[in-house]
């Protein structure tokens, strides 16, 4: 497998300002899933939208509803907490692709699920986005392997359906490293910035199209006439 330059996937996932203003207490997770499960989900509220030295594992505890001598059953240190719940929405959304894909659908129909299953899964986890694009200096070199672990799998997929799609004519030839950091990087910007305005399937339609415009095969004479006009 062709290996990646680190600094073309970290440039797949954009910065932007996030706000870390400080929120009034969240209510108790109570629903019913898992002890771990909503340990997961009380430390992902507070450490995606406050700093991550406000967050202390009194908080996270009260937050899922479970004694605190628990939480640390499942977690032994908050930068394990915080390091946990980053590898489980990642873990996840590779997860997701999986059971999504169907080998049996043409590569554009894949491409086209892959790009919809990315936006639907961060639309539904907002928190989860905030906190992959947001630094924390104190962890940075174990939350940096991570991640960078994780948007590697990522980008070669992508990759590999892009290349795939220009083997059998499907999409016109093309940088398919850059195409790649183009759609990741748009859907991550797009959902920070703009996304929480309009609905997921909506954002996925004209994402979807806006690509496919671009990378759709079409006859020389075709793109010539274009660029006349």
């Amino acid at each position: 497998m062709r290996k990646i330059d680190s600094s073309q996937l970290r440039a797949a996932s954009p910065e932007p300002f996030v706000s870390r203003a400080r929120h009034s207490p969240p209510p108790a997770v109570v629903n019913g899933n898992s002890k771990r499960d909503r340990i997961l989900a009380a430390g992902l509220r507070l450490f995606a939208n406050e700093p991550y030295q406000a967050v202390t594992m009194d908080r996270v505890a009260a937050t899922a509803g479970v004694a605190k001598g628990t939480l640390y059953l499942y977690f032994q240190s908050k930068e394990a907490l915080y390091l946990g719940i980053l590898s489980d929405g990642l873990e996840t959304v590779s997860k997701r692709y999986r059971a999504k894909m169907d080998t049996r659908q043409d590569v554009a129909a894949r491409l086209g699920n892959a790009i919809d299953v990315t936006i639907q899964f961060y639309d539904e986890r907002r928190d989860l986005l905030r906190l992959i694009a947001t630094e924390e200096p104190r962890l940075a070199e174990a939350r940096n392997r991570l991640i960078q672990n994780y948007r590697e799998r990522g980008f070669v997929f992508y990759t590999t359906l892009i290349e795939e799609g220009m083997r059998v004519g499907a999409f016109a030839r093309t940088d398919s490293r850059l195409a790649t950091l183009a759609i990741l990087g748009a859907i991550r910007s797009v959902l920070l910035n703009y996304g929480a305005t309009r609905p997921a399937e909506r954002i996925s339609e004209e994402l979807t199209n806006f690509f496919f415009k671009g990378l759709l095969s079409r006859p020389h004479g075709n793109h010539r006439a274009e660029q006349r006009q």
